[in-house]
């Protein structure tokens, strides 16, 4: 059973190197032995194809202390010509987190692939699928992150350190109204369907009408017409998003119900901003420029309406 669980999960991951390289998926992590013989051999053989990927990529990995003390290794990428930049990191759960930046069309993506428990592994084993993917796709603002170009000209003096966030950005608190339609999703990102297109077997991709609201005012009428097209508004009872009619997944007791569900998790490391100092030239004159980078840690604590609360298994 579990060997088949593993080759499972090598055949499921092997779709990831078809993917433009934008959204190709490579991280490196130290692994310890786990007490989960499931955990432990799916989350081997993600650090296996992420290592031989990486090796050959050449991206940035950055040493990352979290604030519980495990040690993460980020990725970061960046695409000059398209405009995009993508973070990427495994948590020590075994969750990947990917955060995908689309500065083209004002667009952030969350990725979680969120790995079953135990007995909820050797339950997906008939399904095939040893992980859940939610996606969540929000507004961009440019303030929030460096630039794909200066993204592309980082590099690290020792890439052996091990760095910490110089600002705490806090918390952010959001609900989500609607879920997005993967086959309409072009007209918001062309990049939510590669990125999203696992999600969207439980319709676990998910947006907020204010971002809604801003993208439907970028273009014209008819693509105006085409954002709203590609959504579904999420509504309890209530007619709210996230009704008070119905309870937590976790304090719901039937798989098959309705529930609010709650999903929490951070980013412990990204460059928010470039630092600029101050210098003179031959004349003396007083000059700017730039000689580093701000870097920040978030968390996001997001809410949504779920089907059923088997798509919230994390949540109890």
């Amino acid at each position: 059973m579990f060997c088949l669980l593993l080759i499972t999960v090598v055949k499921k991951l092997t779709c990831f190197y078809s993917f433009p390289h934008a959204f190709q998926i490579w991280s490196e992590v130290d692994f310890e032995e786990m007490n989960c013989p499931v955990k432990f051999s799916v989350w081997y053989s993600l650090q296996v194809i992420f290592l031989s990927v990486l090796a050959a990529n050449g991206e940035l990995v950055v040493n990352v202390k979290n604030q519980g003390g495990d040690i993460l290794h980020e990725s970061l990428f960046s695409n000059i010509t398209g405009d995009t930049v993508q973070l990427e990191f495994l948590k020590a759960d075994g969750t990947l987190v990917t955060q995908f930046l689309d500065f083209q069309k004002g667009v952030q993506i969350y990725r979680l692939m969120i790995l079953y428990e135990e007995e909820q592994s050797v339950q997906s084993v008939v399904a095939q699928v040893p992980y859940q993917t939610v996606c969540f796709v929000t507004k961009l603002s440019k303030q929030d992150f460096i630039a794909a170009d200066a993204i592309a000209k980082l590099r690290q003096k020792n890439p052996n350190t091990i760095r910490t966030a110089e600002e705490d950005l806090g918390k952010d608190n959001s609900t989500f109204d609607y879920s997005i339609d993967v086959h309409k999703s072009n007209v918001i990102s062309t990049y939510i369907r590669p990125l999203c297109r696992e999600a969207a077997a439980t319709g676990a991709i998910y947006a907020q009408e204010a971002d809604l609201k801003f993208w439907a005012s970028l273009g014209n009428p008819a693509e105006a017409f085409m954002v709203l097209d590609a959504v579904e508004h999420l509504s309890g009872t209530s007619g709210r998003a996230v009704s008070s009619s119905l309870g937590r997944c976790k304090d719901t007791n039937s798989t098959a119900a309705r529930c609010n569900c709650r999903l929490d998790f951070c980013v412990p490391w990204y460059p928010c901003g470039l630092k600029f100092c101050r210098g003179h030239d031959v004349s003396g004159k007083v000059l700017s420029y730039r000689c580093g980078i701000k870097s920040c840690r978030k968390c996001l604590y997001y809410q949504f309406l779920t089907n059923r609360k088997e798509f919230c298994r994390w949540d109890n």
